[in-house]
């Protein structure tokens, strides 16, 4: 492979191959060639599925720059650590944002001391008014009841005046209009008082509430100035330190965003990847194409703990780490971090790991081994919250990060010592060293290595249908030599019955004779009468015997008939039944690869037909016309014979010795007769289950059609495993050089 950009071609390329080779398969059996092709479509499937999969693995593919996909459940801190190795490493697009953040600042003015005095100045005028307000609540209390005193005595007096004139006389009266009465006096002077209370009260209000305006108009300014503050910090918001960290809700990142670095000439990318426990059908693209890039991938955690499995009361919704298992099994390189949720300084003095938190590391780090051997690396420990605080110096002045940022250095003295306590520097240098290291060589196993996962999955699934085919064809075939065996039995003990029922046949003729005969002979009849008799005997048990022969056959074809419908319905039923175990086995999406077992319905109508033909060729070969006739004419010259030889010498003897003589003469007749029926009969039967073997033959050639089909099926699957196999040891062997 001399281009590596171009091995996900060169290895379609191949798989391609190995495709449109099975496509190409034949056979000279209609039915077995439709369950090839229909193979070949079902394997033309996966080939898609592994070609899409190629597609967007070199749709995605990065073979310049080394890439870290930053992975995790929700909230974790992933962008909170990412953020701090940007600042800490200078990432260039967060150089260009801190940029922007201080030109900004230093226009406005926004300083976190500006800020701070901004906000000491509002709360100074927030207290001063309070204070003047309280001051002038208690002068107007104050006020209010030295008037009501006040005027309280100048009505005292007034009503004391009038009563005193009241009750004056006219001489008395004529004086006071020259002199003034003590009480007048009095009156006079507390007018002038409660005038004096008066202007004094509103000109020391007047003074208090001007001097609250003043404290409230200054107060409008200052919350004016933070107002005009609040503009900017919301545009300084936009270039803040920080804008990537979530804020506690679900899937607030719910794309992949990318940060490239430098470090010494050694480039990387690091993404942030949303939460994999977020709503899954708005994440689970951007994460499947983050970890389809990256080549190595940081597994974020807050929990010192394993993941967790299956969720839910049934168990059936993906746990984390079945999450983990299916996004990270075709990863090079796999790291575990334990983020340390820090928001305490004290938290920070102690240590970030105890001995609660290490064991659960260890049991975090003994899971991640034994679910990913191959990819999983190691557990790296840091605290990003505290990193990152101690690294920012573009934070919205009043933000919480700006608060939270000095009580740290307030409580540990300087943002250097933060920064050790964290762990961000032990983990950077592992970044520069090891994870980092000969990147090149490691952006190429990686990529060959997702390769090799896709072809390993495929593999998998070629290897899961052709296990369950090899064992339905196992399976089938144990059932179809069963059922073949079963009707090869039935053929013998068919062939059987049927020389019982003709030596049955036979039997029944000797007895009819001999019953018709002996009867005629107990009445002492001649020679000639005999001879006569036993002709028509004869006769008649002939016709007698041919159809009771053709009942003997239909009863015992008719049986045989039964029972071979009985074996094959059995036998359907069977096949059924594995065909539907398998199809339950067979949970492979959209491949689709069964074998037609409904050939069966019609064994039956195929068996009955085929007795039925061998019967009608027994009926039309047993006529009248048939072997019969040539019985019978034999039978006659065999008598004439007998007869001829021995009648001169019964008429010397005496009645029984005669009719003993008749007869032997009929049981030599009846003998002889017998051999050349058992002859004929043997020939009749021996062509019926001669010609019903023929018929059953058909009927286990047609039983024999799902075995033919499976074993096409397999034979492709076998050929298409093969190929994948050899390609996937071509890749597995480049991938071993490499390593």
């Amino acid at each position: 492979m001399s281009d590596i950009s171009k091995i996900y071609d060169e290895i379609q390329q191949e798989i391609n191959k190995v495709m449109l080779k099975l496509a190409e398969e034949k056979s000279s059996n209609k039915q077995v060639g439709t369950d090839i092709s229909t193979a070949t479509q079902s394997l033309m499937i996966l080939n898609t599925n592994i070609q899409s999969e190629y597609e967007k693995l070199k749709a995605s593919s990065e073979w310049k720059r080394f890439t870290i996909a930053f992975y995790g459940e929700t909230n974790a801190g992933k962008s909170t650590l990412i953020e701090a190795l940007r600042l800490y490493l200078k990432e260039p697009t967060k150089l260009a944002q801190q940029q922007r953040f201080k030109q900004i600042q230093h226009q406005s003015g926004l300083t976190q001391h500006e800020f701070d005095k901004l906000h000491q100045e509002l709360m100074d005028y927030e207290k001063s008014i309070k204070e003047a307000q309280h001051q002038l609540d208690e002068m107007q209390k104050q006020h209010a009841e030295l008037f009501f005193q006040a005027e309280l005595e100048v009505k005292r007096l007034d009503e004391l005046l009038q009563q005193i004139q009241r009750q004056q006389n006219r001489w008395q009266k004529i004086i006071a209009w020259f002199f003034s009465s003590p009480e007048k006096v009095q009156l006079v002077e507390a007018k002038k008082n409660l005038l004096h209370v008066q202007n004094k009260q509103n000109s020391e209000i007047q003074a208090a509430q001007t001097n609250l305006k003043i404290l409230e108009n200054k107060k409008q300014q200052v919350e004016s100035k933070c107002k005009q503050f609040d503009q900017v910090a919301a545009e300084l918001a936009e270039f803040a330190d920080g804008k990537i960290i979530g804020d506690g809700r679900s899937d607030f990142t719910r794309n992949n965003t990318s940060f490239d670095f430098d470090i010494n000439g050694q480039q990387f990318t690091i993404i942030d990847v949303p939460g994999i426990e977020g709503k899954e059908s708005s994440v689970q693209e951007p994460i499947e194409e983050a970890v389809r890039k990256a080549h190595a991938v940081f597994y974020v955690t807050r929990a010192p703990r394993p993941p967790q499995t299956s969720e839910g009361d049934a168990g059936n919704k993906k746990g984390t780490l079945e999450k983990i298992k299916a996004h990270l099994n075709a990863q090079t390189e796999v790291w575990s971090i334990y983020n340390h949720p820090v928001t305490n300084p004290r938290q920070l003095v102690k240590g970030l790991l105890g001995d609660d938190t290490e064991n659960g590391l260890a049991a975090l780090e003994e899971k991640l081994k034994k679910e990913l051997p191959e990819q999983y690396q190691q557990n790296l420990v840091i605290s990003a919250r505290p990193a990152y605080l101690a690294l920012t110096d573009c934070v919205v002045p009043g933000s919480m990060d700006a608060t939270e940022q000095r009580k740290f250095i307030e409580k540990l003295g300087s943002n250097e010592q933060i920064l050790q306590l964290s762990g961000l520097q032990g983990f950077i240098d592992k970044l520069k060293t090891e994870i980092i290291g000969d990147y090149k060589a490691k952006i190429f196993r990686s990529n060959l290595n997702k390769a090799r996962k896709v072809l390993e999955e495929a593999l998998h699934k070629v290897g899961q249908i052709l296990n369950t085919f090899e064992n339905g064809e196992k399976q089938v075939n144990e059932e179809v030599c069963h059922t073949s065996s079963q009707i090869d039995v039935l053929l013998e003990q068919f062939s059987g019955n049927l020389d019982n029922a003709g030596n049955k046949v036979i039997c029944k003729f000797e007895r009819d004779v001999q019953q018709e005969v002996y009867d005629d002979i107990a009445n002492d009849i001649s020679n000639d009468s005999f001879k006569l008799i036993l002709k028509q005997s004869i006769e008649s048990a002939s016709a007698h015997l041919e159809k009771h022969l053709q009942a003997q056959i239909r009863q015992e074809t008719a049986k045989f008939e039964e029972e071979i419908i009985r074996v094959l319905k059995r036998s359907h039923e069977h096949l059924n039944t594995i065909l539907m175990m398998q199809n339950h086995n067979l949970q492979l999406g959209k491949l689709n690869i069964s074998v037609n077992v409904d050939n069966g319905l019609k064994w039956g109508t195929l068996a009955s037909g085929g007795i039925g033909l061998v019967t009608s060729a027994f009926l039309l070969a047993s006529t009248p016309a048939g072997w019969t006739i040539a019985f019978v004419a034999s039978a006659m010259l065999l008598i004439s014979a007998v007869i001829g030889i021995y009648k001169a010498a019964w008429g010397f003897f005496d009645s029984d010795y005669k009719k003993s003589q008749q007869r032997k003469e009929t049981e030599k007749v009846l003998r002889k007769a017998q051999n050349r029926l058992r002859t004929e009969i043997h020939t009749i039967t021996a062509n019926v289950a001669q010609e019903m073997k023929k018929q059953m033959q058909a009927v286990q050639d047609e039983l024999h059609t799902p075995v033919k089909q499976y074993a096409a099926i397999t034979t492709s699957l076998r050929q298409a495993y093969q190929g994948l196999i050899t390609i996937y040891q071509n890749v597995y062997n480049h991938y071993r050089k490499q390593s």
